[in-house]
């Protein structure tokens, strides 16, 4: 049976290649997470979604935005231009972002191991002006990024470590 379907998501990745051109932004940012979520790590086809989604970042919403680099860091899949296109189109409208959008991009950045001294400055002063918006997996994600990607961001740490401490009953056993 789990032969039929990696035969399934196969035949459908090679579908999505041919028509990826017909894909919008929304489309894109589904078709990635819905591959990564899948566990279907097709080359081709995160290569063809890194392609047309870095042509069109501008158009993507931010929580598009941040769907697409959550599924490319999940599913492992390099694309450095993709990420510095992200970087670029999120730099502009990160007062846009969710609390969960900012901690999901930011971390999708630091596991996809890719160093983006401008973007994690520009983030962290976005979650500095809203930081008590950000639930404990936020402010968990948020640190364990910048952390992984070691970037200092005093300033940051100080606050996501003061909201911690008022807020650690409400913490999950992971989030701790």
């Amino acid at each position: 049976r789990a032969a039929g379907l990696g035969a399934v998501w196969a035949a459908l990745a090679d579908a999505i290649e041919r028509r990826i051109g017909d894909c919008n932004a929304q489309e894109l940012a589904n078709i990635a997470w819905a591959f990564a979520r899948a566990e279907h790590r097709s080359s081709a086809l995160f290569d063809a979604l890194a392609a047309a989604a870095e042509k069109r970042a501008a158009d993507f919403n931010p929580q598009e935005l941040s769907n697409t680099v959550h599924a490319f860091a999940k599913a492992g899949h390099s694309s450095p231009a993709l990420f510095a296109a992200v970087a670029e189109a999120s730099g502009r409208r990160l007062a846009e972002f969710t609390p969960q959008g900012l901690a999901n991009t930011v971390w999708a950045f630091a596991t996809a191991d890719v160093a983006s001294h401008a973007f994690f400055e520009a983030v962290a002063a976005a979650a500095l002006s809203r930081l008590s918006a950000f639930n404990p997996q936020d402010l968990a994600s948020t640190a364990y990024a910048f952390a992984k990607a070691a970037h200092a961001s005093p300033a940051l740490f100080e606050q996501i470590g003061a909201s911690a401490a008022r807020r650690l009953p409400s913490f999950t056993p992971q989030g701790l």
